[in-house]
């Protein structure tokens, strides 16, 4: 076998007893498990079993981009009966459990992504090191697919970090970095990249002289993971993790399959291996694993460069965006400089003045503090990162730069006044964005003589969490520009979508009615704590008043003035929103909005302190059943009328980009999938019926678009 040539493994073992498996996928830019590798897998380790000259494994990969990046998800897709996904599970845990009862010891050498089965494969080894830096990511992501592990990730990760890591990777699907993962026992080694080679090569030694990684726990955690030994105290974790997780488990099965499959993983008189592989063969057919698989297909569509730039590689001449201008040093402004720093771009702020200049830094300064905290990086790191941000007052600065980014206050005038004078100082080659949520691109475009090479790029707040980037064409933005930019956007680890200059863009235009419709129940006398709760129990993250505090009250104010276009009643809403920006009660910056943020817990108010007058509600009608609460209804169908609107009118190019876009952009019930999923889960004849029901009862905002009358005749 070591001689033998293999598809996706090149073998070797060598005179001191070290037995090399190293793989590599061809044709993918990750190593995937699939079908192919698994079975050349237990092709090996058939052979291992019987070696005896053998005095170590080493698995690793020869792919620079990573270790493994898990099971095929296009393969877990195609599963279509419980009895494939148990025969697919079975094989799995039997051949990693050949791999962890093989007679000599084995070791994962890690770097880059290992996550999904492939941590459950490292998990199967003796031991695992990983190489220290931003690029290695350590983890089990299937609850996020709306499944869990089924290759013995719940039973192998308790035995390795005990039950309280274990609870919290495998819930929350979170990585961790290679020091994070040495801290609580699940990596023995986490090594410096300038050390790598040769401290592998010392590992290796090490185990194969019959030494041991293993290394003393620190007492904490020791009596940490003692305690977690006595059933009492697990009983204890376990009901506190169900609590917690009790509001999400309804939605999101895989919680509760998880929890299930690691508790029976702790009994004498169960195993814990057939409960994990029975939990994931119930889930695999839900319709919230259906959605959240469409969804990160969807995903890896919006991150391909051919799907917004088909002729990429002949549209971006020379160098790639790798030096940034920022014109304003705000929220948005620092936290873009922000962004693009952690990922190792110089960035310069252009401000007005002295005073700005120092406010801004101060902003930035917060920024990376509360980044660098959180990433647990010394003051040498942190350093590092502030010292590519710089700023000042001068345009001149921007004369090397390959992209400036304005970032200024909401108003036309302004920002066709600044991005002229930028346009004066930068190359000839070098883009020019605005990071603008509701104004026209093709009107401020009009203030420049290349207005080709300038498009929108709308991050949202705040930048360092949300993953969205609406990337906006103008009338005149060019194919080069827009790939350019979408490039850009992925190198920031962000997901990129390419819209028209449609009022609102995308997310701004579908979104707006929903909270518009929310501030109008509230002039109806309808309470701001029950509108809230109606939908968290639909599944959006915080409900839709929570949500304009959180944006800000002026510029929902000013989002509003910009929708009248496409947008009736929009007027109702301003008179609501108008006094309450004069009263400076805008929200969460101001400590009061819809809620009041001056004590321990953000509190609803009462709705006579929100509304200077309330309107008289109009009468019920009867609805037919879809699933949804009236308030449910009253607010979702909205967002559902405007998003068909936009996909008829093509304000994206791709109708599957809508449903992304509100899930990433907004936090829209992802076991939901979508807007459009939910109509079509609904059904086109429902929706239209009840969306008549609700014009005849709140006015013409609710006429039924076109496109749905169309559907529904079909």
């Amino acid at each position: 076998m070591t001689h033998q040539q293999l598809n996706h493994f090149t073998l070797s073992l060598d005179d001191s007893g070290i037995y090399r498996v190293a793989l590599d996928v061809p044709g993918r830019p990750m190593n995937v498990l699939d079908e192919n590798v698994m079975g050349e897998l237990e092709q090996i380790v058939n052979e291992l079993e019987t070696r005896s000259d053998v005095k170590l494994v080493v698995f690793k990969s020869t792919k620079e981009s990573g270790f493994l990046a898990g099971a095929d998800v296009e393969a877990i897709e195609l599963i279509d009966s419980t009895e494939q996904a148990d025969r697919l599970m079975k094989q799995g845990q039997q051949l990693f459990e050949r791999i962890e009862t093989l007679p000599m010891p084995t070791l994962a050498v890690l770097h880059g992504p290992c996550l999904g089965g492939g941590l459950e494969l490292a998990l199967a080894c003796d031991y695992r090191i990983a190489r220290d830096n931003s690029s290695t990511k350590i983890g089990l992501p299937e609850i996020k697919l709306g499944l869990i592990p089924g290759w013995g990730g719940t039973q192998r990760l308790p035995r390795r970090v005990g039950l309280k890591h274990a609870l919290s990777m495998i819930l929350s699907g979170k990585h961790l970095s290679a020091r994070e993962a040495m801290k609580i026992g699940l990596v023995d080694r986490a090594i410096p990249p300038d050390q790598w080679r040769d401290e592998v090569v010392r590992v290796i030694d090490t185990l194969v002289r019959g030494g041991s990684l293993r290394r003393t726990r620190l007492s904490t955690e020791w009596i940490g993971r003692w305690f977690e030994r006595l059933p009492l105290v697990r009983n204890m974790m376990v009901t506190v993790t169900e609590k917690r997780l009790a509001g999400k488990s309804k939605n999101y099965p895989a919680l509760g399959a998880a929890i299930r499959a690691i508790v029976d993983g702790y009994q004498r008189d169960v195993d814990g291996f057939e409960t994990e592989r029975r939990e994931f063969c119930q889930l695999i057919n839900t319709p919230t694993c259906r959605q959240l698989l469409r969804l990160f297909f969807s995903r890896e569509r919006a991150r391909d460069m051919q799907t917004w730039a088909p002729n990429s590689l002949r549209l971006i001449h020379g160098d790639p965006i790798r030096r940034l201008g920022v014109i304003g040093a705000g929220a948005m402004g620092a936290g873009i400089a922000q962004a693009a720093a952690i990922r190792g771009y110089g960035v310069h702020i252009k401000e007005v003045d002295a005073d700005a200049v120092g406010q801004g830094s101060a902003r930035v300064d917060r920024l990376i503090s509360k980044y660098s905290r959180h990433k647990q990086w010394n003051e040498f790191r942190e350093g590092e990162l502030r010292d590519r941000i710089t700023l000042g007052t001068d345009f001149h600065l921007f004369a090397n730069v390959d992209c400036v980014i304005e970032a200024v206050v909401e108003r036309m005038d302004v920002k066709q006044h600044v991005l002229a004078e930028a346009e004066k100082e930068i190359g000839k080659s070098a883009i020019l964005a605005t990071n603008t949520s509701s104004l026209s691109v093709t009107e401020m475009a009009q203030s420049l003589s290349r207005p080709d090479h300038f498009a929108g790029l709308h991050f949202f707040n705040p930048v360092h969490r949300m993953e969205l980037v609406e990337v906006v064409r103008g009338e005149q933005t060019s194919d080069a520009t827009i790939a350019q930019l979408v490039s850009f956007v992925r190198a920031l680890g962000k997901t990129p979508i390419v819209t028209s200059d449609s009022p609102g863009f995308l997310v701004n235009r579908i979104l707006f009615p929903y909270l518009g419709e929310a501030i109008l129940m509230v002039r109806e006398g309808h309470a701001v704590g029950t509108i809230d709760r109606e939908l968290r129990h639909f599944g959006m993250p915080m409900g839709p008043l929570q949500l304009l505090d959180h944006v800000g009250l002026d510029v929902a104010l000013h989002v509003a003035r910009s929708l009248g276009a496409v947008m009736r009643d929009v007027d109702d809403v301003i008179e609501v929103l108008t006094p309450l920006v004069q009263r400076n009660q805008i929200g969460l910056k101001s400590k009061r909005g819809f809620y009041d943020y001056r004590g321990k817990k953000p509190q609803p108010r009462q709705t006579s302190e929100v509304v200077d007058f309330m309107v008289e509600p109009a009468s019920q009608e009867r609805f037919t059943p879809d699933g949804l609460s009236d308030i449910q209804r009253r607010l979702v169908y909205p967002m559902l009328a405007e998003a068909i609107r936009c996909e008829d009118e093509r304000v994206v190019e791709h109708a599957w980009a809508i449903d992304l876009a509100m899930v990433l952009g907004t936090g829209f019930a992802p076991h939901r999938g979508g807007p459009l999923s939910v109509v079509e889960q609904i059904g086109t004849q429902t929706v239209l019926a009840n969306m008549e029901h609700l014009r005849l009862q709140h006015g013409e905002r609710f006429t039924p678009p076109e496109k749905l009358l169309l559907g529904a005749k079909q």
